[in-house]
C-alpha cells in the first residue's frame, strides 16, 4: 500500500504529453484495475490500518466492466507496516498459493491460501504468524468510524 504516498496517479496514458496532468482518486484508480488481485496486509499496521485494507477489499469486489476479476485479503496477525520484510516466510507461503493456482480466475477465487488449523501459523524467527482471510461479508461491515478513517487515503 506505499503506492498510498507515492506522487498521485494521473488520467494520463503513457501516449499523451501534458504540462498539467488531472489527479485521480486513490479508489477511483484501484477499481479501474482490469486485474486478479491480492492483499497482503499486517494486521498491526498504525497507516494501512485494516479498515483501509477491508476498503480496498470492497473496492476491487464491487469493479464494473471485468470479466469477474478476483480479489482476496490475507491478514497477517501480529505484523505491522511491512509484511514482506516482518514475516517473509509467512507473505511467501501466501504467494505461493497464490501464485501456483491456475491463471484462471475462477481457480484463484477456489484455491485455499490459508490452511486453518496448524497451516494458518508460520513460524518467523522472531515467533509465529497467524494468517487469516477475510472474507468480502467481513469487509464491507465497516462501523462508521473505520469508514471515515479509511475515506483519509487517497
Amino acid at each position: 500500500a506505499s503506492i498510498l504516498w507515492s506522487p498521485p496517479a494521473s488520467n494520463l496514458t503513457k501516449n499523451e504529453i501534458s504540462a498539467s496532468p488531472t489527479p485521480v482518486e486513490f479508489y477511483r484508480a484501484l477499481a479501474s484495475l482490469p486485474v486478479d488481485v491480492l492483499l497482503l496486509f499486517g494486521s498491526g499496521d498504525p497507516w494501512c490500518t485494516p479498515a483501509v485494507a477491508k476498503r480496498m477489499h470492497t473496492t476491487l469486489a464491487d469493479r464494473d466492466g471485468f470479466s469477474a476479476p478476483v480479489v482476496r485479503y490475507v491478514s497477517l496477525e501480529n505484523v505491522g507496516h511491512c509484511p514482506n520484510h516482518e514475516a517473509p516466510a509467512s507473505v511467501a507461503r501466501v504467494l505461493l498459493s497464490w501464485i501456483r493456482a491456475p491463471s484462471l480466475s475462477q481457480s484463484r477465487k477456489e484455491t485455499p491460501l490459508v490452511t486453518p488449523g496448524e497451516g494458518d501459523r508460520i513460524g518467523e524467527p522472531w515467533g509465529v504468524v497467524k494468517l487469516r482471510e477475510t472474507s468480502i461479508e467481513e469487509s464491507r461491515d465497516l462501523g462508521v468510524v473505520d469508514r471515515i478513517v479509511s475515506t483519509m487515503v487517497g
